[in-house]
């Protein structure tokens, strides 16, 4: 009679093993959802103790990314900067620290001017010149731009300057552009109704 060895049964998969269902799905989308949640309020609160530092640092002449590459914490320059351009009061003082750094750099151009360069050194330190040049009157275009802006307070009126202008002038010489038009027009019937102008084009 021959004997059977009892077979062995399967182990049982844990309840989290288990495919899940439409009525339970395998991640939990609300858990999901908080996660995501402290993670970017840590990420909000380390980039607020980071922000002043950034720029101090910006002010003696670095860039917003040259600080960032050199943190140990790996911030990602576009997450910041977008972090920054949130808040209005974030990003005016960014500007301001953008702007104090062009004072930074105009004394840069200066020893950059007076050092000792060979002549294979000239144009490298023409090019930097240019450089800080450029940066200098786009992050400070009022003071280092090429275009200077003149503020106007008073306002001049053209009529008012028009008139004294008329008055300056001889009666005589003084046609009104109304009757001038007038004059235009009527010439300009006369030689529209005038046969021999017609003439003189067919001729041509």
């Amino acid at each position: 009679m021959e004997q059977h060895s009892p077979v062995a049964q399967a182990p049982s998969i844990p309840d989290w093993l288990e495919p899940g269902t439409p009525d339970q799905p395998l991640v939990d989308q609300s858990l999901s959802q908080r996660r995501r949640e402290i993670s970017r309020a840590h990420q909000e609160a380390m980039f607020d103790c980071m922000f002043e530092r950034v720029l101090g640092e910006m002010v003696k002449g670095r860039t917003l990314k040259n600080v960032l590459d050199s943190d140990v914490r790996g911030v990602e320059y576009e997450a910041f900067f977008r972090w920054i351009k949130r808040d209005a009061a974030r990003m005016e003082r960014y500007k301001e620290a953008k702007e104090l750094r062009t004072e930074w750099w105009a004394g840069r151009l200066v020893e950059i001017a007076e050092a000792d360069d060979s002549v294979e050194d000239v144009a490298r330190s023409k090019l930097r010149i240019d450089t800080y040049k450029w940066l200098m009157g786009a992050d400070n275009r009022r003071v280092y731009g090429d275009t200077k802006l003149v503020e106007i307070s008073e306002s001049i009126s053209i009529r008012a300057a028009l008139e004294r202008a008329r008055a300056r002038l001889p009666a005589a010489d003084v046609v009104d552009v109304i009757e001038v038009e007038a004059v235009g027009d009527e010439v300009m019937q006369a030689i529209t109704n005038d046969p021999s102008s017609s003439d003189e084009g067919d001729e041509s």
